[in-house]
């Protein structure tokens, strides 16, 4: 009986060296050695680029197109002063008891109010405007003010915040200013061109083509490039309208214009800066996440500590709690926010690799991230199991950024587009059919061809965002 109760305990003993080393002492390695591997894109990933101080940077004027402001020193004062309470997440509660504030609130659309929305296409937005030319001017004329502010925001070369890179902020609580603001420029451009009022429209358009075009330069906000690329892609079909209405335009744009239709760079549709800044907020939120399982774990071994007394107890009286005992044991935190850090970093390094900068010159369609079954290796997945939770939160909610470069590559090809119908309209009408081949081959990308939709009378070309409508260019060969 003797040797039972010691062949027992050995086997207790190896069983549970077994489980330490399968559950903590392999997963460990596993992961110390996953980290390492990682140092190259985490390096890549930490790489901050400042932008440069002789941007003037229209951060203020963004956070406070919802109020009167004289200039840039109103705007910087008022910033300095109510910044953190703009920027709260209960700020409308805050505002409200803020008469500085409250006395130079403007007008602005409520959540329902459509009345400076404009349609999808520029076609669509002109046809409501015209369909109802009293309605369309009562809307933007009360929103005056703030469409003034909008159009401002064309005289900055950049949007970032002053705090920027700020380690206070996660990925679920980084404040955003009223960005939907930034979109309402179109109509009141449409309304000029409607009225007449062409030189004045087709200033509007540019002016917020350049708006969009500054919310993509040097921004580490992702919404924001987003935000600029849907201006940038609304206002230049909203000009190839104009375009096709009045081709004599073409040989007479403002200095407003200059530049504004010029192809997306490739430094302009890079998303790296972004993709750092979404990296660097994921790590501030799994260091918080992290810290706070930590904490809940001391209060559990607490706990543990006072129930182990219990449960030596309960041992002595003969009722062996054996499961519970178990548990206690197997209990640890499950978020190693350097090792979630280290799992995850090739999907982001990936927009920051040299070598893709080669795929947005040829203007490629390419899988950016690394196939998903990448940390779907056997060591992996054992590496996950000291980091359990970290592991399957990102396998859950990993996002994929290749949507957004895909969306930046169909807006410089619409871009193209534009320069190839401008080309065509600056030619006598009766040549324009002759030359439209040698044209749009002369403006294709090096992947894709722009080409003649001869049933829409419009200029086409593959899209290569997923499920979404084609970029179609009105052109006027007649006329």
């Amino acid at each position: 009986m003797k040797r039972f109760w010691k062949y027992l305990l050995w086997t207790l003993v190896i069983l549970l060296l077994v489980i330490a080393v399968v559950l903590y002492i392999v997963p460990y390695y596993l992961k110390q050695r996953e980290i390492q591997a990682a140092q190259e894109d985490l390096a890549l990933l930490s790489i901050q680029s400042t932008p440069s101080p002789s941007l003037k940077n229209g951060i203020d004027a963004l956070w406070l197109l919802e109020f009167s402001t004289k200039n840039d020193a109103d705007r910087a004062d008022l910033m300095k002063r109510f910044g953190s309470d703009l920027q709260s997440n209960n700020n409308q509660d805050i505002l409200k008891q803020n008469q500085e504030l409250q006395g130079r609130r403007l007008i602005v659309p409520e959540y329902d109010d459509k009345s400076l929305d404009c349609g999808t296409t520029a076609q669509e937005c002109l046809a409501e405007v015209r369909a109802d030319l009293p309605k369309s001017k009562a809307g933007v004329e009360k929103y005056a003010e703030l469409l003034a502010n909008v159009d401002r925001l064309a005289d900055y070369d950049i949007f970032v915040s002053r705090d920027w890179p700020n380690d206070d902020y996660g990925i679920a609580n980084k404040p955003l200013p009223k960005l939907q603001f930034v979109t309402y420029g179109r109509k009141p451009a449409a309304l000029d061109w409607a009225e007449g009022r062409e030189a004045e429209a087709w200033k509007r358009v540019c002016r917020n083509i350049k708006t969009g075009r500054s919310m993509l330069n040097n921004d580490p906000e992702l919404i924001y490039a987003m935000i600029g690329n849907a201006v940038i892609r609304r206002n230049t079909d909203l000009a190839a309208q104009m375009l096709y209405e009045k081709p004599e335009w073409a040989n007479r744009l403002p200095a407003e214009c200059d530049g504004m239709f010029d192809v997306l760079t490739a430094e302009e549709q890079n998303i790296c800066l972004a993709v750092q800044e979404e990296f660097r907020l994921s790590a501030n939120s799994l260091r918080r996440w992290e810290f706070e399982q930590q904490r809940l774990w001391f209060l559990q071994k607490w706990y543990m500590n006072v129930n182990g007394f219990y449960e030596l107890l309960t041992l002595m009286n003969g009722e062996i709690q054996y499961t519970d005992i178990m548990f206690s044991l197997l209990l640890r935190p499950n978020v190693d926010a350097e090792h979630t850090l280290a799992h995850i970093s090739p999907y982001f390094a990936a927009y920051c690799k040299p070598e893709k900068m080669a795929i947005l010159k040829n203007d490629t369609k390419a899988k950016w991230m690394p196939p998903e079954d990448m940390n779907q290796t056997f060591a992996k997945k054992w590496a996950c199991m000291g980091n359990s939770v970290g592991c399957i939160t990102y396998a859950i909610t990993l996002p994929a950024y290749d949507s957004n470069v895909h969306r930046l590559q169909d807006t410089a090809m619409q871009q193209r587009a534009f320069q190839a119908a401008l080309e065509l309209y600056r030619l006598p009408a009766g040549k324009r059919r002759a030359a439209l081949e040698s044209v749009l081959a002369k403006h294709s990308s090096p992947s894709r061809r722009l080409r003649w939709n001869e049933e829409q009378k419009a200029l086409d070309f593959e899209i290569y965002q997923q499920n979404a409508s084609p970029l179609l260019l009105k052109l006027n060969l007649e006329n």
